[in-house]
Parts: C-alpha cells; sequence; structure tokens
C-alpha cells in the first residue's frame, strides 16, 4: 500500500488516463453477463442459473400464470458479476464478457428479460 502511494507521490500520476486511453482487462476478468435468448431454456422448465444466484439478480416470473409464458429477468443493479449462473446453465445461455461499463440514468435500464413459450 504505501508503495502505490509512495509512487503516486513520486510520479504524479495516481490515476489511468480513462476513459481516453481504456486499460487491457486481464484475461480472466468478469465483466457484464450476456444472456443469449435463442439458447436459453427457461421455457423448457430450466432454473439452473435462478438457483445458483446468490443476489436474486437471475429471477422467473410467470410460471403458473396459466398463458404458458415464464419470463428470466437479469437485474444488472443486483448483478455482482461472481459467473455462477454461467458456470450453472446447461445450454451454454449466459456467458462473461469484457465490458465493464453499465452505468444507467433509470434502474429500467439495468434489467433485461427474456420470454419463453412452456
Amino acid at each position: 500500500m504505501l508503495g502505490w502511494i509512495r509512487k503516486g507521490l513520486e510520479t504524479g500520476i495516481v490515476t489511468t488516463r480513462y476513459p481516453a486511453r481504456p486499460e487491457a482487462m486481464p484475461s480472466n476478468f468478469r465483466g457484464k453477463l450476456e444472456l443469449d435468448a435463442s439458447r436459453c431454456a427457461i421455457g423448457d422448465g430450466c432454473d439452473a442459473c435462478v438457483r445458483v444466484c446468490l443476489p436474486n439478480a437471475l429471477r422467473v416470473e410467470g410460471a403458473g400464470d396459466g398463458d404458458g409464458s415464464r419470463l428470466l429477468k437479469l437485474d444488472y443493479g443486483c448483478c455482482i458479476m461472481c459467473g455462477l449462473c454461467v458456470a450453472a446453465c446447461p445450454t451454454g445461455a449466459l456467458t462473461m464478457s469484457n465490458e465493464f461499463e453499465l452505468a444507467a440514468r433509470r434502474t429500467e435500464d439495468l434489467q433485461i428479460v427474456v420470454t419463453a413459450e412452456e
């Protein structure tokens, strides 16, 4: 810790040049969760990703409504980018990207919904 402080005081640089010059992300970086709706098996009753999601960022809604549709909701506002859902997904519909810029003005902008027919 003191090494970082000393280096900052000696060089005068304490931050990176982002966004003018973005930093390269490490190879094991876990950024924004991506959901491929065409591969998602929520309509077949799969909820493996929902069961392992610790902060409840993934939720199933609409099951048992009688209209035959199920909704998978992904809330980036709750997601901690742990990657447990990616490992649990049997169809590979969930992946982690290198994207990390998730700023939004409204909470609705941080939610995506996948609809699947049963």
